[in-house]
């Protein structure tokens, strides 16, 4: 039987809700989730996660909403446990061009074994390390970092519901076994209002 599965789409900046185009960020977010979820079959449900002022802006769409802070993992996670599921894929409301192919391979990455799974990238830019006084102590080894994207997919079994930090949109059990797959150049996070004209020349390039 296919495990059921919860879609969030996490709120995480007034961003979201900028132009992108001919519409939000979040829209083109929120509609690359619903096409996954509707691939994926009866068992996958569209959830968008964010603080009530910021869900009342998307009444409208006809799906789950969950109001916490997305960018407090423990708050997310208790959000997220009133209604449980088989397994939980996050995806950041910043990241508009993620192409249905990354959502496919992380789905696919959630093997017998395997409780959590995210998209990586390598790090390609040169990181300084800088001291009380702003001078630079050292060069960072950029092969000890990498670019995390979304979605993430997680079993709802490995959620630690009982913490508050993580690396994760949610907080994980020690122990728990995770995997990556290849990040897509183009799931980029938009991060301020200048990045946007750049995200809509590549939008354009995507078509």
């Amino acid at each position: 039987m296919t495990p059921s599965l919860k879609v969030v789409v996490a709120i995480t900046s007034p961003i979201a809700f900028h132009q992108l185009k001919n519409q939000t960020i979040l829209s083109t977010c929120i509609k690359s989730a619903q096409n996954f979820v509707s691939s994926v079959g009866s068992n996958a449900k569209l959830a968008i996660a964010g603080s009530a002022e910021d869900l009342a802006k998307v009444a409208d769409i006809p799906c789950e909403k969950i109001v916490c802070d997305p960018n407090k993992p423990g708050d997310l996670a208790a959000a997220i446990r009133a209604t449980p599921t088989d397994l939980v894929m996050i995806h950041d409301s910043q990241r508009a061009l993620t192409q249905q192919g990354q959502f496919e391979a992380v789905y696919a990455a959630l093997i017998n074994g395997i409780d959590a799974v995210r998209p990586v990238s390598p790090f390609t830019e040169t990181l300084k390390s800088i001291n009380a006084d702003n001078y630079i102590d050292e060069t960072i080894d950029r092969n000890s970092m990498m670019r995390v994207s979304t979605p993430e997919l997680i079993r709802f079994s490995a959620i630690d519901f009982d913490s508050q930090i993580s690396t994760w949109f949610v907080p994980l059990f020690s122990g728990a076994k995770i995997a990556t797959v290849d990040a897509d150049a183009d799931s980029a996070r938009i991060n301020s209002e200048k990045e946007i004209e750049l995200m809509s020349y590549l939008l354009d390039w995507n078509k």
